[in-house]
């Protein structure tokens, strides 16, 4: 008896975990929110817990309260690392300067802001650039916001960046096409499947480079998750409970 309500206890515990859509693959896929202008320093989101942030190729800068810091890295070589971040390219990486503007909307942009997003981490060619998160708590919640701008003539092109992990989200560097026009963020939610997590950036067409300006990686609260774990821990709590009577 107390066997089989350890097994019914351990069965609706993993049975909950699956219908939760509890991630089982080596690497999680990431719900995309919508692509937002970016227009102002609550872009930034200060959800949970900040695990990390970064301004590619650029001095620290704090936006909305947040710290973002200093990704620095050698340029044409084939990857760049800070802590638990690593970019990797077949080729080479290089860095990106100057993506800012006298003009606005984006000069209307805070001046952390404007440093946020006038640098990035960038190829010369539509190679795939891979970003490897790893040090991730296996079912924690996880938020990873990153930044796309090209305000100065550069960003007059239609350039856009593709960020895939198991879905994919596409971001454009300048809304209006126009000197000081400016770019875009977005929000993407995953649960750690394991301490690992991927995420590959191209650009839309063979002449367009993956580029990235910032981005940072945010711990939030995951109730539905927290609950089933609670829930699981009860039913064993329970079967103990009954041993210890059955004794």
């Amino acid at each position: 008896m107390n066997r089989q309500l350890l097994f019914v206890s351990a069965a609706l515990f993993f049975a909950a975990l699956a219908s939760s859509g509890f991630a089982v693959a080596p690497n999680a896929t990431i719900s995309w929110g919508a692509p937002t202008t970016i227009s102002g320093d609550s872009d930034v989101s200060t959800d949970g817990t900040l695990v990390g942030a970064f301004n590619m190729n650029g001095p620290t800068a704090t936006v909305n309260g947040v710290t973002f810091a200093s990704f620095m890295f050698t340029t044409n070589t084939p990857s760049a690392s800070d802590g638990n971040f690593t970019f990797t390219e077949s080729s080479h990486v290089l860095a990106a300067t100057g993506l800012g503007s006298g003009s606005p909307p984006f000069s209307n942009l805070s001046s952390s802001y404007q440093t946020l997003l006038s640098t990035a981490l960038t190829t010369d060619d539509n190679n795939t650039l891979t970003l490897n998160i790893s040090g991730l708590t296996i079912g924690q919640q996880y938020e990873f916001e990153f930044f796309l701008n090209g305000s100065n003539t550069a960003g007059t092109d239609n350039f856009r960046t593709i960020a895939s992990a198991g879905n994919s989200v596409s971001l454009d560097d300048n809304t209006t096409n126009a000197v000081g026009g400016v770019g875009q963020f977005v929000i993407g939610t995953f649960t750690a499947a394991s301490s690992n997590e991927l995420i590959t950036f191209n650009g839309t067409d063979s002449t367009q480079a993956p580029t990235i300006n910032a981005f940072e990686l945010r711990a939030v609260p995951e109730p539905a998750t927290m609950s089933i774990f609670i829930f699981g821990s009860a039913l064993l709590g329970i079967s103990r409970a009954f041993r210890r009577k059955k004794q």
